[in-house]
Formats: structure tokens, C-alpha cells, sequence
């Protein structure tokens, strides 16, 4: 074998073990993002009974607006981080006072926490008797709304008996 065939192989060699590490990197990678825009719901539904609630991100549960119940925080106060593009999207929402939202394309199930109130649980938003009424709108693509008011999980023990839970975010994933 001569030096320059020794040469060509083994620059070959190289050449395809690059190109199989960058493969494996770009496939075991995190596609994270920060989301482009966080905003009040676009539907422009009322998800709490006061309309003065309208236009405002609502992240929160109970009766009363407070920082252990209904917060209406501004937009520059709460962070999203984007996974993903199209139907394999998936959000992640952080906004004060401990709320983390989870959302996953095409689902009308929110995971919610709050780690300053120790509460989890998973959010049906699914409409019961319209299911082209949704709570979490997906049709834009790279976008996540939701304006919804839904059952709280039945371990989160409501002074009020019977909880709700209301959120209502805009997020804009779009690169």
C-alpha cells in the first residue's frame, strides 16, 4: 500500500467521522428556544368573571387577585421556552410567584405547577360539548394561545370548595 492511498483513507476516514459526529450532535442537541413573544391571549375570550382581566396575561387560581391566587403578570415577567417546530411544538411557560405551564402540540391537557404553592397536576381543557370550542389553540403555526378556565385537580384543597383554574397567555415561537 503506498503513502498516498494511506493518505486517502485516512482523510476519508476523518471526512465521515465528522460528518457522523455532527449528525449525532445535531440529533441529540437542544432545540430549545426562548420564545420570540409572550402576550395576552389573542381570542379575546374572558376566562375570569371581571372583563377588566381582558387584554391581560392570567395565570392563576382561586377567586381573589392576589400572588397566591389570580396574578395578571406583564408580559416582560414571564418567560417561555420553545421545543420543537409544527405539530411536535412543545411550550414551557415560567411566570412569577412560582406558575409553570406545559404544554405539548396537539393537546388540550396543560401539565400545571406551582412551586411556591407545592401544587401539580394535569389541566383537561378539553370542551365537553363543543369540540371545535378549544381553550388551547394551536391552529397558528409555531403559536400557542390559550384562554382557559377549567376544574383545578381535586388535591389542590380550595378555600372555596370547588376550584378553578384561569389562564390566558399568548406565546409566539415563530424563528
Amino acid at each position: 500500500m503506498s503513502v498516498h492511498h494511506i493518505r486517502r483513507s485516512a482523510t476519508a476516514t476523518a471526512v465521515v467521522a465528522v460528518g457522523a459526529l455532527t449528525a449525532l450532535t445535531a440529533c441529540g442537541s437542544d432545540d430549545s428556544r426562548d420564545a420570540t413573544a409572550v402576550s395576552a391571549s389573542q381570542s379575546g375570550t374572558v376566562v375570569t368573571d371581571s372583563s377588566d382581566d381582558l387584554g391581560s396575561i392570567i395565570i392563576g387560581w382561586g377567586e381573589k387577585h392576589s400572588d397566591t391566587e389570580i396574578t395578571t403578570p406583564k408580559p416582560e415577567d414571564v418567560t417561555a421556552t420553545c421545543f420543537g417546530t409544527g405539530e411536535d411544538l412543545v411550550v414551557e411557560i415560567n411566570a412569577p410567584h412560582g406558575w409553570n405551564i406545559k404544554a405539548s402540540n396537539p393537546s388540550q391537557v396543560l401539565t400545571v405547577t406551582n412551586t411556591d404553592q407545592n401544587l401539580s397536576g394535569d389541566i383537561d381543557t378539553t370542551n365537553q360539548y363543543l369540540d371545535s370550542l378549544t381553550a388551547v389553540d394551536w391552529s397558528q403555526l409555531d403559536q400557542l394561545d390559550i384562554a382557559a378556565t377549567a376544574a383545578a385537580p381535586q388535591d389542590w384543597n380550595s378555600p372555596y370548595g370547588t376550584g378553578r383554574i384561569y389562564l390566558s397567555v399568548h406565546v409566539d415561537c415563530t424563528q
